[in-house]
């Protein structure tokens, strides 16, 4: 017991340094500043921990968000054609304001009527991941197996599972999968909205906190001076911000239609983004109710939580292995990843300003991101192991184990009743 306490603390301790993100990392890596645009940069864990001696996979519950997409929205497309082609027909744009029009008709060329559409790339991701998975775990995943595999019913859900589920059947021919998107299952598959918490009193001051920060981050005067040559007439019909946060989120898109060959580097500078990033990142958190005290919409998960831990208990008493697989997206992973005590989504603090040191999204919910627990048994035992990979990289839990990273089931449950 005590080398099981001491462990936790040691898990606990490093919690905190684990989930941080530092000025650093995102400068040196600007497609981090996109936050859930963030394309999945894939498992920086190569090789896992092996399971402790006679135990074995029987069991996989993979849990994923879609692959890389078109914005849901092309209005943000709109937005930024707009104002700065009433800029060009009145003769104000720099060559740079020029430049980032024309690009900007170029990736809107290839966007139309694809709002939120899987790109080629979301569809690679999956594949990758399917094939690392049968990888990593081929002695489960090579002999015949049932997979029951569901999805949310937006489109980019449904081929991002029909990606995945492809390339495993081409793996193992001998897998029997079924495939499902419907309403009927969508309270196991996404989060539940008919369950409203109450709104906190705290959550009213973060919002207010959050607006502050955003006005005191998004600077756009820069910006302005480099795509108009007469600043003070384009702010006649152009609102800053909202050009801002409109070639945000094409510029950090970009990097999910990689196919397209355009760049938007050159209209932010690293430390705008930087300041971007941050208040994008408050903001999900304080959405989904991460923040100490801010009204915790994470509970709309709770259900899918308690499905994977019941299927998994049908799987553990039936005796036959199996694989179960749900695509959702990024609202549904990260409350899913805090709810299940990931050590990533632990440590809020209300320090909306630095949050981002101790919570991050890009690290939690990039294009594509999953959330694994792979099950173990040993021939002989009841005793049932389970380890928790985040994004494909093994990650904890503060539940106290004598076999880290791999925890025992029962307490595993144990915690998550003590913690709805």
């Amino acid at each position: 017991m005590k080398t099981k306490l001491l462990i936790l603390t040691m898990l606990l301790l490093a919690t905190g340094a684990s989930a941080q993100t530092s000025r650093r990392e995102i400068l040196k890596d600007p497609g981090r500043a996109g936050s859930n645009y963030f394309a999945y940069p894939g498992p920086s864990q190569k090789t896992l921990t092996p399971a402790p001696a006679g135990y074995a996979p029987f069991h996989v519950s993979h849990y994923g968000r879609h692959g890389s997409r078109y914005m849901t929205s092309n209005k943000y497309y709109l937005r930024a054609i707009g104002k700065l082609d009433t800029a060009a027909q009145l003769g104000i744009l720099t060559p740079k304001g020029l430049s980032v029009l024309e690009r900007l008709r170029t990736g809107y060329a290839d966007a139309q009527k694809r709002d939120g559409d899987l790109t080629p790339l979301g569809g690679r991701q999956h594949r990758e991941i399917a094939h690392r998975m049968y990888d990593r775990f081929p002695e489960l995943l090579s002999q015949p197996l049932q997979v029951d595999a569901k999805s949310s019913t937006v489109g980019r859900c449904m081929v991002s599972m029909f990606n995945f589920c492809q390339e495993l059947q081409g793996l193992n021919p001998s897998l029997d999968i079924r495939m499902d998107a419907s309403k009927h299952d969508m309270r196991f598959v996404v989060e539940d909205l008919h369950v409203k918490p109450a709104v906190t009193a705290a959550t009213a001051d973060y919002e207010r906190r959050l607006k502050a920060l955003r006005e005191k981050t998004y600077n756009p005067s820069r910006l302005m001076k480099s795509l108009f040559t007469d600043v003070r007439r384009a702010g006649e019909f152009v609102d800053r911000v909202e050009l801002m946060r409109s070639l945000y989120n094409v510029a950090e898109d970009m990097q999910n239609v990689p196919e397209l060959g355009l760049s938007f580097d050159d209209v932010f500078t690293k430390d705008e983004l930087f300041g971007m990033w941050t208040c994008y990142n408050a903001g999900w958190l304080l959405d989904c109710g991460l923040i100490p005290g801010s009204t915790p919409m994470y509970l709309q998960q709770k259900e899918v939580r308690d499905s994977i831990e019941s299927r998994a208990d049908r799987v553990i008493r039936a005796g036959v292995p199996t694989l179960t697989l749900r695509f959702s997206h990024d609202s549904s992973v990260l409350p899913l990843a805090y709810l299940m005590g990931l050590k990533e989504a632990m440590g809020g603090r209300s320090d909306i300003e630095h949050l981002y040191r101790y919570i991050s999204i890009d690290k939690l919910i990039p294009m594509a991101a999953n959330i694994q627990l792979v099950f173990y048994r040993k021939p002989g035992s009841d005793d049932i192991l389970v380890k928790f990979l985040l994004n494909e990289n093994e990650t904890t839990l503060p539940v106290a184990t004598d076999c880290a990273p791999y925890y025992h089931w029962a307490d595993v449950k144990r915690y998550w009743e003590q913690h709805p």
